[in-house]
């Protein structure tokens, strides 16, 4: 598929999810408290209220729940994992938002509704559904059950092929991952398995796909991914590919990204780890080889590997970017020759935005670089526009190659004074230089070099605590995003 709109002069606008720091309403292992269960609707008394885990599959086992917070209490949470057999619905009806941090199972022909936002405010604005990343699940295994989220009904699907025709038939419709896919069944893609300009919502449930494999012969300006392009209004969000394995030429203007080839919309809440391997002048990122709209709460953890590439864009989430939020790369990125371009170990090119996320991303170039190319810890190019905040780079970035110019956080910024802050980069993983956090430019303002000790030493300033946290035995002693 050939790009229709590839990254827009101006950025998407989505309104930005807001979590919630503490549920008002927790499932948990404790004795219920301050609840009242009467014939089969849960509602909060107060504003914190605990609802025992056991004691609510006990009730499904009995017929249809409801778990509401009533006017009080404003958010529910699931800590701990609740599954029952039998066709009873479970319903969770909050003022604000629904959290899981646990799995959901409907093992039978069950059903699942989800309401957030009963106080009326805008979707995104107050609250939403959220499924915790990596560690919160929705798994339907019967194909009779019902999802309906925020009055939506979802098609469920269980396969990548079925999505794939789902979507050509509806492409604004609502369909859901029912459960974990091994797509090794498949064999292997030879473009984007959803081909379609998708406009609707897929909701993944937290749930994966493993082994998802596209081999591919490129063309100028074509789109490889397991979407091929996300529309403005399209959202793709709370999944995971596992051990994804995508593989190109050496030549082609192509774009590149597991998630989503062309991202216009909103991609939430998503993963992958694997491979990706392309030698191009387009955009290659684990989640999105071009990102138009919004990526939030994304984590690049792929192995990404270019050569022959000319003028190539490559980061480890998105490899050209409008707005990167909250999010994260741990994978590798290796250049085995450049002809010019950027890389970075979260973002290649950053057109516009990006705040509070980190690249722990390994970057190595293969000597055989050439005419000034330009890799940076977190980006490898920072346009005139863009502003970077609250953000570092600890990745080892290493270079052989006297064509290449590094950047302990920014390859080559290009952006306006002021609009850098808050940002750091590890001196002794990165570029050790402390006044090269860009490499055009000595002393760049809003970037600051900290040892490897001082980086693990808790929060750095501008860093808020409602966003980030720091342990030092969590993310190898470095901040990470709660």
């Amino acid at each position: 598929m050939r790009a229709a709109k590839f990254l827009a002069a101006t950025a998407v606008s989505i309104a930005a999810p807001c979590t919630a720091a503490q549920a008002d309403v927790q499932i948990n292992n404790k004795a219920t408290s301050n609840m009242s269960c009467v014939s089969g609707v849960c509602t909060a008394t107060a504003q914190k209220a605990v609802l025992n885990v056991g004691e609510l599959q006990t009730m499904l086992a009995g017929g249809a729940v409801t778990v509401k917070t009533g006017t009080l209490a404003k958010d529910i949470s699931l800590d701990q994992p609740l599954s029952w057999t039998g066709t009873s619905r479970l319903t969770f009806d909050a003022q604000r938002s629904v959290i899981l941090n646990k799995q959901v199972t409907v093992m039978g022909p069950g059903s699942l509704t989800v309401t957030t936002n009963d106080n009326g405010q805008p979707k995104n604005k107050s609250g939403e559904f959220i499924i915790v990343p990596e560690r919160g699940s929705v798994q339907l295994w019967d194909s009779s059950s019902s999802l309906i989220i925020d009055g939506h009904t979802y098609t469920l699907v269980y396969d990548i092929k079925t999505l794939a025709a789902d979507v050509a038939a509806n492409p604004s419709g609502y369909f859901a991952l029912a459960k974990p896919y091994d797509a090794s069944v498949d064999g292997t893609y030879s473009g984007a398995a959803v081909l379609s300009d998708f406009q609707g919502i897929y909701e993944g449930l937290g749930n994966s796909i493993a082994k998802f494999r596209v081999s591919f012969v490129g063309y100028e300006g074509d789109l490889y991914g397991l979407f091929a392009q996300v529309a403005v209004q399209g959202i793709v969000r709370h999944f995971g590919l596992l051990n994804a394995n995508v593989t190109g030429p050496s030549f082609g203007r192509v774009i590149v990204g597991a998630i989503v080839g062309n991202n216009n919309g909103l991609v939430d809440s998503c993963w992958v780890t694997g491979a990706i391997k392309a030698g191009t002048g387009g955009g290659i990122g684990a989640i999105a080889g071009a990102n138009g709209g919004l990526i939030e709460r994304a984590h690049g953890g792929a192995k990404i590997e270019s050569s022959g590439a000319e003028d190539v864009y490559l980061g480890g989430v998105a490899g050209v970017s409008n707005n990167l939020k909250r999010s994260y790369s741990t994978g590798s990125i290796k250049v085995i020759q450049a002809n010019g371009g950027y890389v970075g170990g979260l973002v290649g090119y950053n057109l516009m935005r990006v705040n509070n996320s980190y690249s722990l991303t390994k970057i190595q170039d293969g000597r055989a670089n050439c005419c000034e190319a330009y890799f940076g810890g977190l980006a490898g190019k920072n346009g005139l526009g863009a502003r970077i905040v609250s953000s570092y780079a600890a990745g080892r970035i290493r270079s052989g190659s006297r064509d290449t110019i590094l950047g302990g956080f920014i390859g080559f910024d290009a952006s306006k004074p002021g609009s850098l802050s808050d940002n750091y980069w590890d001196l002794e993983k990165g570029v050790g230089n402390p006044s090269q956090g860009a490499g055009n430019l000595p002393n760049d303002s809003g970037i600051t070099g900290l040892g490897d000790e001082a980086l693990k030493s808790g929060l750095p300033d501008g860093f808020s605590q409602k966003i980030w946290s720091s342990e030092p035995n969590k993310n190898k002693g470095y901040p990470f995003l709660k």
